[in-house]
């Protein structure tokens, strides 16, 4: 899921007050501990995105936000969730809706902010509301990465650093037969623990992709951990946008039920 910071202010005023009615419906969070029923992970990365066709096309340099939620204190099955980002002292904002992922138990949400403001703050406020009646609200707020055309390469802060490490590799290939052929790239995510690697082994994974411009993640491949809670998965894209970025999100289980997601951003080298 993506969300371009073009609008209006009226659109704005109506997701605040969509986000703020669910919370007087009951979002005062009933319970204790980190983040009551719902886990969050929040980073950001600079990037380039280019407007425009043929000759006439500008460079904008973006921030590309991503939440991820994770369903700790309550099942993730029957959930609706509502995410709204703002920048503060200006008009640029994005509303996205979405539901855990009954199976991983998490939901992620990706936004781009042109021409990301320096000095600004990055304000996301998530509700999630489920069938049973439960109900729970709570906004972060962060500095927001200045990201310009000179410095496209700033990660803030990777998710699951202290619970996982991603390692990915690429090997170009090809599909079909020639004449006919078309260009691909093997993609191999390698996830490893540094730390408690017991608490993953024989656990799933997950890793799913997203290509900015395309629509949304897709599932890539799911694996499972080995004995000492590594594992290698391997998906392939096919004709995939020569010399684009690739967001690759994977998904660790532990054996106490928590799903922990890692973030990798790597070029495209097919």
């Amino acid at each position: 899921m993506t969300w371009r910071t073009w609008g209006t202010w009226r659109a704005l005023i109506a997701s605040l007050a969509l986000l703020i009615g669910l919370t007087a419906a009951g979002a005062s969070p009933a319970f204790a501990g980190l983040d009551g029923p719902v886990a969050n992970y929040i980073d950001q990365h600079c990037g380039i995105d280019t407007i425009g066709s043929g000759k006439t096309t500008i460079a904008v340099p973006v921030d590309r936000v991503t939440l991820n939620l994770e369903a700790v204190g309550h099942s993730p099955a029957d959930s609706k969730i509502t995410a709204v980002y703002t920048i503060p002292g200006t008009s640029k904002y994005g509303t996205l809706f979405g539901q855990f992922d009954p199976v991983k138990g998490n939901a992620t949400f990706n936004y781009t902010v042109d021409n990301p403001p320096a000095g600004a703050t990055l304000s996301i406020s998530y509700e999630v509301a489920w069938t049973d009646g439960t109900y729970y609200s709570a906004t972060q707020t962060r500095p927001l990465l200045t990201c310009t055309r000179d410095d496209t390469t700033g990660v803030d802060s990777g998710y699951g650093g202290a619970e996982a490490r991603a390692t990915v590799f690429q090997q170009c290939t090809s599909v079909g037969t020639w004449p006919y052929s078309v260009r691909a790239v093997d993609v191999t995510v390698h996830l490893s623990h540094d730390r408690y690697p017991a608490d993953y082994a024989g656990q799933q994974v997950w890793a799913d992709y997203w290509i900015p411009g395309k629509k949304g993640y897709t599932s890539g491949v799911s694996g499972t951990a080995n004995s000492v809670g590594d594992a290698w998965v391997t998906f392939r894209l096919v004709a995939p946008p020569t010399g684009a970025e690739l967001d690759v999100l994977s998904s660790v289980r532990s054996v106490y039920g928590r799903t922990y997601p890692v973030h990798t951003w790597v070029p495209i080298s097919c």
